[in-house]
C-alpha cells in the first residue's frame, strides 16, 4: 500500500516546503517497482540516468525473466542475452519505453558475450551521444573498453573501434564514463586484473574516442574484497570530485559498502574518506576477517540471507539531479538482487538513496523508502 509507507527524507522535504520554489517536484518510491506508462515493469540495471533539456533519459541493462537460484549469481541469469533498454521521463516517475535495445549490433553475439553497464554522456564540443559499457570481449581479456555514439540521446547507438586504456594491462570487473561539466573533458575509471590490483581513473580525448595517456591510481587492493561498481560524480556546489567503490559480489543480496574518495581534480590525487559511506543495518559491524570471497555476507558471514548493508544494493552510479537556483541533488544509484516479489531477475528493484554532505565528506547512507526530488 504506497500510502502507508511513512518514511520521507527530512532534509529534501523541508527544502521543498521552505523554498518556494517554481521547480518540479516528483516523490520517488524504493519500495514499489517503476512502471513504465505500458504498465510493465522497468527492465533497466545497472546503467545510469541522464538529465538534458527537461527530460531524464534512463539507460540500462535489459534482463531475462530469469531467476537467479541461489544468494549469489550463478553465471547464467542476468549474463546472456543482456541488450539495452532506454526509457524517458520528464519527471522520474513517469517512464515510456523507447527501446529495448539501442545497440542493435550487440545482438550479433550477446548470446555469448555479456554486456553490462551502459553509461552515456553528451559531448557538446562534437554534439555526440557517447555510451561506454563494459563488453565481455574486453573485460577480463585486455586493456579495450567499448564505446558507441549516437546524434541523439534516443539512439540508435552505433558501435565505434575500442579505446585502449594505458592505466592498466588488463580491465576488470567495472567501467564507468565521467565527464566533468565544467570543462566537457570525459574520464573514464576503471579496476584491473594485473597486479597490483588498482582502480584508475584515465582522460579521454576531446572527441571522447581515445586516450590522452593521462591517468591516475586513487585505490590499491590485492586482497579481497578488491572493489568495484560505484560511481564517480562532481559535486557542483562545492567543486570537489568523488569516487564511490563497493566491495566485490556477483549479483549478491546483502548488498556492498562503498568507500569514498575525494579531489579537487579529476585526475587527483585523491584522498580516501575515513568513515565507509555504508555500513551494515542493525549497527553491525563487517566482518572482513571471515570474508574470503564473493560468497560469504559481510553482515552476517554465516547466513547468507541474515542482516544486509543498510544499503541492500550494489552501486554502479551517482545521479545528479539539476534542481531549481542551481541547486543539485545527488542519488546512490544501485541494484537490489534478489529483491524482486516474483523473483525475476528483470524485476528487480533499484535503491535511490539521496547523498548528503558533512564539508568534503559524503554522511554515511540511511535508507529511506521514498523521498522527494525537485527538478529543473
Amino acid at each position: 500500500d504506497v500510502m502507508a509507507l511513512k518514511i520521507i527524507h527530512p532534509v529534501l522535504l523541508l527544502l521543498f516546503y521552505i523554498s518556494g520554489s517554481q521547480s518540479r517536484v516528483s516523490r520517488i518510491y524504493n519500495t514499489v517497482p517503476r512502471r513504465d506508462t505500458a504498465g510493465s515493469i522497468v527492465n533497466a540495471h545497472d546503467g545510469c540516468i541522464v538529465q538534458h533539456e527537461g527530460m531524464f533519459y534512463m539507460y540500462g541493462t535489459v534482463y531475462e525473466n530469469c531467476t537467479q537460484p541461489g544468494p549469489v549469481c550463478n553465471g547464467e541469469c542476468g549474463y546472456y542475452p543482456n541488450t539495452f533498454a532506454l526509457y524517458t521521463s520528464p519527471d522520474l516517475t513517469t517512464w515510456t519505453l523507447r527501446s529495448n535495445n539501442v545497440i542493435p549490433e550487440m545482438s550479433k553475439d550477446n548470446m555469448r558475450v555479456s554486456y553490462w553497464m551502459p553509461n552515456v554522456a553528451y559531448n557538446t564540443k562534437t554534439k555526440t551521444w557517447v555510451m561506454q559499457y563494459w563488453d565481455g570481449k574486453y573485460g577480463f581479456q585486455d586493456s579495450r573498453i567499448a564505446i558507441a555514439t549516437s546524434p541523439t540521446p534516443l539512439g540508435p547507438f552505433a558501435i565505434q573501434p575500442p579505446i585502449t586504456m594505458t592505466g592498466g594491462k588488463i580491465i576488470s570487473s567495472t567501467t564507468g564514463l565521467f565527464v566533468d561539466p565544467a570543462t566537457n573533458t570525459a574520464y573514464v575509471r576503471y579496476n584491473t586484473r594485473d597486479s597490483p590490483l588498482r582502480h584508475v581513473v584515465e582522460e579521454l580525448t576531446p572527441d571522447w574516442m581515445g586516450s590522452t595517456g593521462k591517468h591516475t591510481t586513487f585505490f590499491i587492493k590485492n586482497t579481497y574484497p578488491w572493489y568495484e561498481g560505484g560511481g564517480m560524480f562532481k559535486n557542483r556546489m562545492s567543486g570537489m570530485f568523488y569516487i564511490m567503490i563497493g566491495s566485490d559480489c556477483c549479483f549478491c543480496q546483502w548488498g556492498s559498502d562503498a568507500l569514498v574518495f575525494s579531489a579537487k581534480h579529476p585526475l587527483g590525487p585523491w584522498t580516501q574518506q575515513t568513515l565507509d559511506a555504508i555500513d551494515c543495518a542493525n549497527d553491525k559491524i563487517p566482518q572482513w576477517s571471515a570474508v574470503t570471497n564473493g560468497t560469504i555476507n559481510p553482515c552476517d558471514p554465516q547466513n547468507p540471507s541474515g542482516t544486509f548493508f543498510e544499503i541492500p544494493a550494489q552501486q554502479f552510479n551517482v545521479i545528479e539531479i539539476e534542481g531549481d537556483e542551481d541547486r543539485f541533488t545527488y542519488l546512490y544509484y544501485g541494484e537490489r538482487s534478489k529483491s524482486a516479489p516474483d523473483r525475476l531477475k528483470s524485476h528487480n528493484f533499484q535503491a535511490w538513496i539521496p547523498l548528503q554532505f558533512d564539508g568534503n565528506e559524503i554522511r554515511s547512507l540511511q535508507w529511506v523508502d521514498q523521498f522527494m526530488v525537485d527538478m529543473k
